[in-house]
C-alpha cells in the first residue's frame, strides 16, 4: 500500500490531502495553519494553488480527483453530487433543502449525518449547508472556519 500526505496552506486554514495508492481517502481541513509540504500527488500543484488563492477564486475548478468512494453509501455520494453541483461559491443552501434535492425531502438529519462525515470537505463543500432556520450549523473543524470560508467565498449569509 502507497500512503501519503501533503499539507496545503494560506493565512485562514491548511488542507491536509491524504491518498493512498493513487486514490485521495480524506481532507483534513484545519483553522490551525500547518507547515506546507511539497506537492506529491499529480494534483498537489493545482491543489496548492487552489488553497494558497481560495480567497481569491471566482468559482471552483477542482480537478477530476480520483476518489477513494469504497466506504460512501449510495446515499452519501448522491447528497455529496449533488451539493457540489448545486450548491457553487458564493451561495449556500440548508439540510432541508438538500434533502429534498436529493429526493429526499424527510431526510435533513441524514443529510446532516452525511456532512458530518464528509471525506472531502472544500471539495464536496458541507460548510456551505447551514441549519433550517439559517443558523450557521455545525462544522467538524469549528463553527469559526466554516463563517471563514463563506466570508472568503463571499456568501451573503442572513443576519
Amino acid at each position: 500500500m502507497n500512503s501519503y500526505s501533503e499539507t496545503f496552506s494560506n493565512q485562514w486554514f491548511s488542507a491536509t490531502f491524504a491518498w493512498v495508492d493513487g486514490l485521495l481517502t480524506g481532507i483534513d481541513l484545519s483553522a490551525d495553519i500547518k507547515a506546507a509540504t511539497a506537492p506529491q500527488s499529480p494534483f498537489g500543484p493545482e491543489l496548492k494553488r487552489i488553497v494558497a488563492e481560495y480567497d481569491r477564486l471566482d468559482a471552483d475548478h477542482w480537478p477530476d480527483l480520483p476518489l477513494d468512494r469504497s466506504r460512501l453509501t449510495p446515499f452519501t455520494w448522491n447528497v455529496l453530487k449533488n451539493l457540489r453541483l448545486h450548491t457553487p461559491r458564493g451561495m449556500f443552501t440548508t439540510y432541508g433543502a438538500l434533502a429534498s434535492l436529493c429526493g429526499s425531502p424527510r431526510a435533513a438529519r441524514a443529510v446532516g449525518g452525511v456532512m458530518a462525515r464528509n471525506p472531502w470537505p472544500l471539495v464536496y463543500p458541507c460548510h456551505r449547508v447551514l441549519a433550517g432556520d439559517m443558523g450557521i450549523g455545525g462544522f467538524g473543524p469549528g463553527v469559526e472556519l466554516k463563517r471563514t470560508l463563506l466570508t472568503l467565498e463571499k456568501a451573503r449569509l442572513p443576519a
